[in-house]
Formats: C-alpha cells, structure tokens, sequence
C-alpha cells in the first residue's frame, strides 16, 4: 500500500512539473507570436495547461492531506481547473479552425508586402 501511495505521489509530482513547463512553452510562445489568431489559439492551450497544473495541485493536496480543510482546498482546485480546462478547450477548437484563413490572409499579406518594395 505505501508503494502504490509513493508512486501515486511522485506521478502527481512530475505531472505538476510538466504542466507547469508546458503553461509556460505555450505563453513564450504567446508572447512570440506576432499573429493574433495564433496568439489566441495558445493562450486558450496554455491555459489548459494551467487548469491540468490545477487538477493536479488539487488531487495531490487530497491524496497527501487528509484534512477536511485540504479535501475542501483540493475540491475547489479541481473544479476551477476542469472550469479552465473545459472552457479554454472549447476556444481552443474554435481559433484552431480560423488557424488557416489566417495563413492564407498572412501570406497574402507577405506577398503585397514584397510587391511594394
């Protein structure tokens, strides 16, 4: 039992971790970007990044804490980061659709741009 409770933990662990690297790739890559449809599609994934970064803070909280006060701390987290991850993967689909039109308006964009010089 102390085995399976150490590997449960230690996965939440590392899952913490990558969650919280991947929030921050996405919002490098954000701030990067210099497209705003592009700019939108990975703020809407960092922010599922964030709401995984959540779930786990909050499921980690109850598994190593069985207080009442951790069990009502961990509910909370778990709800707002499903909120998060629900809601931004929704925006997520709908700005991953407009990804190619604006490409298509990019390179025309790119192609008047070189005409002018």
């Amino acid at each position: 039992m102390e085995l399976l409770y150490l590997i449960i933990v230690s996965s939440l662990v590392s899952f913490l971790f990558l969650s919280l690297l991947m929030f921050v790739i996405y919002k490098m890559r954000q701030i990067r970007s210099v497209r705003d449809v592009q700019s939108v599609y990975f703020t809407s994934i960092s922010r599922i990044w964030l709401g995984l970064f959540l779930v786990a803070m909050g499921l980690n909280s109850i598994i190593q804490f069985t207080t009442s006060v951790a069990i009502i701390v961990g509910a909370v987290f778990i709800l707002f980061g499903a909120y998060n991850v629900y809601y931004f993967n929704k925006a997520r689909k709908k700005f991953k659709a407009n990804l190619p039109i604006e490409e298509k308006a990019w390179e025309e964009f790119e192609a008047r741009r070189q005409k002018s010089r």
